[in-house]
């Protein structure tokens, strides 16, 4: 493909934070798959308490776009195993134990295939809240939906921890989960799970489970940040149909010969692990291309692995123009703004993510906890962080631990709350409000 140069790379890794993969057999017998490309071990950052213990999962990726699980299956290691070891035993593979204060790096290798490392923390804080993704579940009696619980811990830091919570379910008739957090449709009606760790209760999740039901993904827009012979295009896919769409694969086709068709790999892709009906997820690309106009089209569900009630709105063609001098910027945003809350805490996360064309130095992100009206520029929130910089294309965490009770607050935050930073888009650096409610 003439003038363009896709981050592949980048998309790859981007991958080893979940565990969605396109599967086309989730046994570990691997003879009829193809190629190994690469090995994603999740979670992607793991914090333990001394003497406990957690369960990774390395996941094969294939150049036919199949995955597999070969968490059996791979060879373990461990830079420090005084800290962190993990198993290669028997029906151990992969489960790490926290033996002393500190970090280590974790990695499964596969013939000359490795992973990249995994960061292992082992920690004496103490969580303070569970946080259960996707907030509420709609689905097909069948169907599969993988939870995620994110633990907040006293020392301002986060991590996956959906395999060492314990799962609940509030009606296995209804919905059934797996110690990862992989929930079961298992019959027809409405019941709520949550997770437990520590004496310490997570969100509760609202589950319904209906004899039929569909998704139908469709691509709600795409808007493209060029300049300098740099694109960052971001996808963004709406669920339209009466059931949520697990591993919502997007592919992403430049300069096509012809309208792609099913079944055919773009050259770039992602996915969004979840999407609720009447919900809308995001995906993002960075390439390179020469000056001019190129052709776009997207794909959702290349492989048509989502029962959809309409099979025919899944792509979304255009075109962007591409200039031949630095015509961009950057533009910081942000795509997530979530909390945990007890009596004493609130626990605050912002994915803040550089969407445009350059870097950027320094700048603040601030949280107003109790605020019944949009911030403003140049004021100071309850608290603050400060970024000192942050690449085209890169995302980073800005944290908040409040010591405060909240019985109902309505929290924002603010992205670049100074204005230090000249974007190419000034009106989506406002985030909230979110009601928070104290256990």
């Amino acid at each position: 493909m003439t003038g363009v140069q896709l981050a592949r790379v980048g998309l790859l890794v981007a991958l080893a934070g979940t565990s969605a993969c396109k599967r086309d057999d989730d046994s570990d017998d691997t003879d009829d798959l193809g190629e190994l490309i690469g090995i994603l071990v999740s979670p992607e950052r793991v914090i333990v308490p001394v003497g406990d213990e957690v369960q990774l999962r390395a996941t094969g990726l294939y150049d036919d776009r199949s995955s597999s699980d070969l968490t059996a299956v791979v060879s373990w290691s461990s830079s420090d195993p005084s800290v962190a070891e993990v198993s290669d035993g028997l029906d151990q593979e992969g489960l790490v134990i926290a033996k002393a204060l500190g970090s280590s790096s974790v990695r499964a290798l596969m013939g000359d295939v490795e992973s990249p490392a995994v960061e292992v923390q082992v920690t004496d804080a103490t969580v303070l809240g569970l946080a259960v993704e996707p907030e509420s579940v709609s689905v097909q009696v069948g169907d599969t939906v993988q939870l995620r619980a994110t633990a907040a811990y006293s020392d301002g830091t986060r991590a996956d921890s959906s395999t060492q919570v314990r799962w609940i379910t509030a009606s296995g008739a209804v919905a059934q989960l797996e110690s990862d957090g992989l929930l079961t449709a298992a019959g027809v009606g409405s019941t709520h799970v949550h997770a437990e760790w520590d004496g310490l209760e997570s969100n509760e999740v609202p589950v319904e489970v209906l004899q039929t039901a569909l998704a139908d993904l469709r691509v709600q827009g795409v808007s493209a940040e060029t300049g300098g012979g740099q694109v960052v295009l971001t996808v963004d896919v709406e669920n339209a149909g009466s059931a949520g769409a697990s591993e919502a694969w997007v592919d992403l086709f430049i300069d096509p010969p012809s309208t792609p068709q099913f079944g055919e790999y773009g050259d770039g892709w992602d996915v969004i692990e979840y999407i609720e009906p009447d919900d809308a997820g995001q995906v993002t690309f960075e390439f390179e291309a020469e000056a001019g106009t190129h052709d776009i089209y997207v794909l959702v569900d290349i492989g048509e692995w989502i029962e959809e009630s309409d099979e025919s709105n899944n792509g979304f063609g255009t075109t962007i123009e591409v200039g031949s001098t630095s015509t961009g910027g950057p533009n910081l945003t942000f795509t997530s703004f979530d909390y945990i809350a007890d009596e004493s805490y609130i626990y605050y996360a912002v994915d803040v993510y550089n969407a445009g064309t350059e870097d950027v130095g320094e700048f603040y992100v601030d949280v107003w906890v109790d605020h019944p009206y949009e911030p403003v520029l140049g004021t100071d929130g309850d608290d603050y962080v400060t970024v000192e910089s942050l690449g085209a294309g890169e995302a980073t965490i800005a944290d908040f631990l409040i010591e405060t009770y909240c019985y109902y607050c309505l929290s924002w935050i603010l992205v670049d709350s100074y204005n230090y930073i000249d974007e190419t888009n000034e009106d989506d650096n406002v985030g909230g409000p979110i009601p928070v409610y104290s256990e």
